[in-house]
């Protein structure tokens, strides 16, 4: 039962900071941008861009969540809060890539690093349980 309680705390924490406290990661595009996609140049502002983007961002981050959370755990307020700081992090970093114009080396070197730290981070995981 206090599980339940903790659960829907987290939860709704979740939904009051993503809604109102995160930034819009696509605002250092300034209030309308260009985007090509083969022959055809659509004019795109930042809120319709989070819009299309945020379905992504939310299939990206659950999927993560299960690389560190098991539902089998039974502590479904550990994956909420997990889901959080991950969504956190996964605006944070479109963020950084929208200050670089999504300059296709900025988001390569910022996805190989990205990965690079849940490859150490699930290495450490696995010596720490498993003492491999």
């Amino acid at each position: 039962m206090k599980g339940d309680y903790m659960y829907k705390f987290i939860a709704t924490l979740s939904v009051i900071i993503r809604t109102f406290y995160l930034p819009n990661p696509f605002d250092s595009l300034g209030t309308a941008f260009p985007v090509t996609i083969g022959e055809n140049t659509l004019t795109m502002t930042p809120i319709v861009m989070n819009y299309l983007a945020e379905p992504v961002l939310h299939a990206l981050t659950f999927a993560l969540v299960g690389l560190y959370y098991s539902r089998s755990e039974h502590n479904p307020s550990k994956g909420s809060f997990l889901y959080l700081m991950f969504y956190c992090v996964h605006v944070g970093l479109l963020y950084l890539m929208g200050l670089f114009g999504f300059a296709t080396w900025a988001v390569a070197l910022i996805l190989i690093v990205y990965a690079m730290a849940h490859i150490g981070f699930n290495a450490l995981k696995n010596r720490v349980r498993y003492g491999v």
